[in-house]
């Protein structure tokens, strides 16, 4: 950041038991240092029991200090190193991910219009420069500034013409129905560039509930903040005025689209008279075109294609957080496909990928997609 700025400077520091985030001297977050091992609070031998049987490849792995006694290694050692993570993507069987930032997950939190917007660019510009080794197989999306409709237009246009496939855009904000979002909506869709929505990311309160039931109420209500976009989105006409743009959700779920599709239609018919703009598609037809989710551990959410289509789906493995389906990805597919008998062939090619190639029309993920829907003809 340059000098003038440096007081929006985002840096992550280690105090005790704590990690914690700052924006200058603000603090932004504070988690436990180990917060990534949560999810068990045990050992990866306790963890990896879930396998069916001992994984040999743990015993012959090549990284250093890897767990003894042929357990499965659950460590995600490819966070910050390129070359484990590519080994990490081969051992899970993913060829290609949308990623987002870490630190830079914060940008959102920064209140400065110019700093903001700086910030994002310099973040872009190392993001794109460090993803380039991975020959694409690591999607980077672009972190776009939201404090002002025209540096965002800006932005998304300055890495656009860097090549980018994804726009990312800030959560927790209620202005989404506003007719401002239109040309960024309009570019993005007539350059086949979706703009995707991380949980989390943006003016929200991760922690809005404390004391007893807070990790289950925290966690499950980041849905809402997608519920919240798609109705401001569909019900003020950006999406219908746009109908070449699309959005994708992470890490919100997707089984609750269905719902949402139907209780949407319901208030256009039965609320007629106080609802304007009148759109030239019911809302559940504009979710079916233009709306998508990630799903992960929720194959459940494999059912939702009966109301929304299967175009509406992703699957995501969430790597490398704890909730994520790494190193089981592969038995959490089988486990898709065991309990969604209802479903073919064709509707899985297009959650494991299909549908990511299409929508990441920019990432030229076509022809991997196509190779491995003929190893399962």
């Amino acid at each position: 950041m340059p000098d003038h700025l440096r007081q929006f400077v985002i840096h992550g520091e280690k105090d005790g038991d704590y990690r914690i985030t700052r924006i200058g001297d603000q603090v932004i977050l504070k988690v436990k240092a180990n917060f990534h091992a949560h999810k068990t609070g045990q050992s990866d031998a306790s963890f990896s029991a879930q396998t069916d049987a001992v994984e040999d490849r743990a015993c012959t792995d090549a990284r250093e200090n890897f767990v003894s006694d042929c357990v499965v290694d659950t460590r995600r050692l490819g966070a910050r190193d390129l070359e484990l993570r590519f080994r990490d993507m081969d051992r899970d069987g993913v060829d290609a991910e949308l990623v987002f930032p870490s630190l830079g997950l914060m940008l959102p939190r920064i209140a400065d219009r110019e700093g903001q917007r700086v910030a994002c660019q310099i973040y872009n510009d190392w993001a794109w420069d460090y993803c380039k080794a991975s020959a694409g197989r690591l999607v980077p999306a672009a972190m776009i500034p939201c404090i002002d409709f025209d540096d965002a237009l800006a932005e998304c246009k300055r890495t656009a013409a860097l090549g980018y496939a994804a726009f990312c855009l800030w959560e927790g904000m209620n202005n989404y129905n506003d007719v401002r979002w239109d040309p960024i909506f309009a570019f993005a869709g007539e350059n086949d560039i979706p703009l995707v929505f991380h949980t989390g990311v943006g003016d929200v309160n991760i922690r809005a509930l404390k004391g007893p039931g807070s990790g289950m109420f925290n966690y499950t209500r980041q849905m809402n903040d997608a519920v919240d976009i798609i109705t401001l989105l569909v019900g003020g006409g950006v999406l219908d005025r746009n109908p070449k743009a699309h959005i994708l959700f992470a890490e919100h779920s997707a089984g609750w689209l269905w719902g949402l599709a139907e209780r949407m239609d319901e208030i256009y018919h039965g609320h007629a008279p106080v609802i304007h703009p009148k759109l030239s598609r019911l809302p559940s037809q504009i979710i079916r075109d233009q709306v998508h989710c990630a799903l992960q551990n929720d194959v459940g959410s494999v059912a939702t294609r009966r109301g929304v289509g299967v175009g509406a789906l992703l699957f995501a493995t969430d790597y490398p957080h704890s909730e994520g389906t790494f190193p089981f990805s592969q038995k959490v597919v089988d486990r898709m496909m065991q309990e969604n008998a209802d479903a073919d062939m064709s509707d899985f090619v297009a959650i494991l990928g299909g549908n990511a190639a299409r929508l990441f029309k920019r990432a030229n993920l076509a022809g991997k997609v196509e190779e491995r829907a003929r190893a399962l003809a």
